[in-house]
């Protein structure tokens, strides 16, 4: 049987909180373009101190339009699919990460994408760290930016908020999520959590 139609706006952004819970978000909203607050400042933080992926990748500075571009794109967007990712600190801040990072990638590339399908045809994901490191880490070069240009995963890496100078505390608060991450009780013991962050632009 096929699938309904979907007409209603606010529905299809209901569709879109719900994909992001279903790849694998903990939690998921929808924000006003205009709650997205750019500092150019914590761009700069990827130059100087110099971050170990700088320029490694096509999605990573200098090779992104950076904070003045982002803001202007900004513009011409109402909304936005704010998610997060909650998992205990001790395997966010270990070699387990990797697996971590690849979810955001996937997760916010995925809400793009059914985004499109629904009409939303400029939709833009953006997750975090390197895409060079959370996919490409076993291969030398970027090949979109040494090889032929062609990125080894179009269709699940996507470019970091850090490098537009995207402010995540201020999307929590404005989330109403904790910017300070709580610690759970548990049989086994107190285990602190943490969380990674995703945005998926919509127009």
């Amino acid at each position: 049987m096929a699938k309904p139609e979907l007409n209603d706006t606010a529905e299809k952004l209901e569709r879109l909180v719900q994909t992001a819970l279903d790849l694998g978000a903990t939690d998921a909203r929808i924000m006003s373009a205009d709650q997205i607050v750019v500092d150019e400042k914590l761009a700069e933080k990827c130059r100087n101190p110099k971050c170990m992926n700088y320029g490694l990748s096509k999605s990573c500075p200098p090779h992104v339009a950076g904070p003045k571009a982002f803001k202007k794109q900004l513009e011409t967007f109402t909304r936005a699919v704010f998610f997060k990712i909650e998992v205990p600190s001790e395997i966010l801040y270990s070699t387990q990460n990797l697996e971590l990072f690849q979810l955001l990638h996937e997760t916010a590339a995925g809400v793009e994408q059914a985004a499109v399908e629904m009409g939303f045809t400029r939709a833009a994901g953006y997750a975090g760290n390197s895409c060079k490191m959370v996919f490409c880490n076993e291969h030398l070069e970027c090949r979109a930016l040494h090889g032929d240009g062609q990125c080894r995963n179009p269709d699940r890496a996507r470019s970091s908020m850090s490098g537009f100078g995207v402010h995540v505390g201020k999307l929590y608060e404005a989330a109403g999520w904790p910017t300070k991450h709580p610690t759970h009780e548990t049989p086994s013991g107190r285990f602190k959590m943490a969380s990674i962050c995703g945005l998926v632009l919509i127009d």
